[in-house]
């Protein structure tokens, strides 16, 4: 069956007429009322239900997907212009499955180590700098050259994307099982004054290990340049303990990465 024969059956709930969410929508779009709003989301919860049928087998709680649903839902609303003629169930079906599937991805990124989201994060950054300069997608070969990394290193990290995205279960079933080695991405060239990428990620990995307070003091110290004054402020403790702190935490990096980083 069609998305919108689909939405057309379930569209009109709770005895409402078939156009009624279209005159509502129309309402709200010009007079932002809550309860306009209010009453578009109570008539489609049925439809936030039908559409997250398409996610039965994500691990997730169903009761948080159906938060998420309806945040797609309310998108949808504010969005949805009344005056194109098309169907809202339609539009916000659409809506609801996009924000349930960024929703899940991000949830599936996140229970990946920090080296991996910040080398996807880069990856990201850099194809959206390069396809707004380019004017189309860039090349793999152009990604691994703009980030002085291998193009072996780039398909690596954009395979393990696509799997994210799709949500393709390991043996375990959950998803969870997809990762990457980290001794696999390597620098194309030396840069002064540059971390070659294996020691980015290789620190990345290493403060994962720490404890939060010593990852906020090397946030703070070294990727934000504050003092060891300014850190003591924001971090409420005294400088004495933030010197003695930060001897302890170069010391269990250099244990783990076996060198000095900082």
């Amino acid at each position: 069956m069609s998305q919108t024969a689909v939405a057309d059956i379930f569209a009109p709930t709770l005895g409402t007429p078939i156009r009624a969410n279209e005159a509502l929508c129309r309402r709200y779009s010009q007079t932002s009322e809550p309860e306009a709003l209010d009453r578009l989301v109570q008539d489609n919860q049925l439809l936030v239900h039908h559409t997250l049928k398409r996610f039965s087998a994500a691990a997730e709680p169903y009761e948080d997907l159906v938060q998420v649903g309806n945040v797609g839902l309310i998108k949808a609303v504010r969005s949805f212009d009344p005056e194109r003629g098309g169907r809202f169930s339609t539009y916000a079906m659409a809506m609801i499955d996009g924000e349930v599937r960024h929703h899940l991805r991000d949830s599936r990124l996140m229970r990946q180590p920090r080296w991996v989201r910040r080398l996807l994060g880069e990856i990201e950054q850099t194809t959206d700098e390069l396809s707004g300069r380019l004017g189309r997608s860039p090349q793999v070969a152009e990604i691994a050259a703009a980030m002085n990394i291998t193009e072996e290193s780039v398909r690596e990290a954009l395979s393990l994307a696509a799997r994210v995205e799709l949500g393709s279960p390991d043996e375990h079933g959950d998803g969870d099982g997809e990762a990457l080695d980290r001794r696999a991405f390597h620098s194309r060239q030396y840069e002064s004054f540059a971390l070659p990428i294996e020691d980015r990620l290789a620190l990345d990995e290493a403060l994962d290990r720490l404890s939060q307070f010593q990852r906020d003091l090397v946030e703070l110290l070294f990727y934000r340049e504050f003092t060891q004054r300014e850190v003591a402020e924001a971090l409420g403790v005294t400088r004495k303990k933030i010197s003695r702190e930060l001897q302890k935490t170069l010391r269990s990096l250099r244990e783990v990465m076996g060198k000095r980083v900082f």
